[in-house]
């Protein structure tokens, strides 16, 4: 799978390809020419001395650290790094010199969604011309150092925009949103209703008829003491029930004017 999208989130040195850091990714061979080793040390005449980057896009890593490398240059031997950037001064697995010549220096800070980050680091051995996308910072052991740069994407997918609706009829169809956990699940459904109109409370929270007795008003308690018969209705006079055929003449009305206006 293609991952040079994501932000290198860790980078080391290795004297020996088969050493490996776990959860790295060891660049042994030169983007333009796969029968060329990336190896960024020149041999000497009494031996053969291998370096190699390696990488890892994992995040956070294993002691929790949550930096993204931000950029990175290829310095002279005898100059000092610049302000904020750390020299690849010793390699991971057998803790010997990094490299001769040419000085790896990197910048990692703390990981901020948007932020600029290098994502992909390459070698040309033949091309004079990075790739698309790919930016050249210098050149090491024969070897032409190119870099992608990208963003920070964000840590989580933004949450769907909750809809308007009464917390007394909940959406029957809020199970098939898809979030990317069970705690965003629990959150979504909570946040969603939090602010529409029920009918719960909190338990310090007051209401504007606190206090107030619930009680008939003694007016109508007097009314029903002095009903007449049990045919009233709480003391109001008897009522009447009609037929069919007396609300159809009470309440005959022809619509003749209606009719006249159109």
């Amino acid at each position: 799978m293609n991952e040079t999208h994501l932000p290198i989130t860790g980078i080391c040195l290795v004297s020996k390809p088969n050493n490996v850091p776990t959860g790295y990714h060891c660049i042994r061979k030169a983007y333009d020419d796969t029968n060329r080793d990336a190896d960024l040390m020149a041999d000497s005449l009494l031996e053969r001395k291998d370096r190699f980057i390696c990488i890892t896009r994992i995040w956070p890593l294993a002691d929790m650290r949550t930096l993204v490398l931000e950029d990175m240059k290829l310095i002279n031997e005898r100059d000092s790094p610049p302000a904020n950037y750390v020299v690849l001064a010793l390699t991971t697995d057998t803790r010997e010199k990094g490299t001769t010549k040419k000085l790896i220096c990197v910048k990692m800070v703390e990981r901020q969604s948007g932020m600029k980050c290098i994502c992909d680091i390459i070698f040309l051995y033949r091309s004079k011309r990075p790739p698309q996308s790919y930016t050249s910072i210098g050149d090491i052991n024969g070897l032409q150092m190119c870099v992608k740069e990208g963003t920070v994407p964000l840590l989580h997918a933004p949450p769907a925009a909750p809809q308007t609706q009464s917390n007394l009829y909940p959406n029957p169809m809020s199970h098939h949103a898809y979030p990317t956990s069970q705690q965003q699940q629990q959150n979504y459904q909570t946040s969603d209703y939090s602010n529409t109109n029920t009918l719960t409370k909190k338990s310090d929270e007051k209401e504007i008829l606190d206090g107030v007795p619930f009680q008939i008003n003694p007016k109508y308690l007097m009314v029903m003491n002095n009903k007449r018969n049990d045919n009233d209705l709480l003391g109001l006079d008897s009522f009447n029930i009609l037929s069919a055929y007396d609300i159809e003449q009470y309440f005959k009305y022809d619509f003749s004017v209606e009719r006249s206006s159109l």
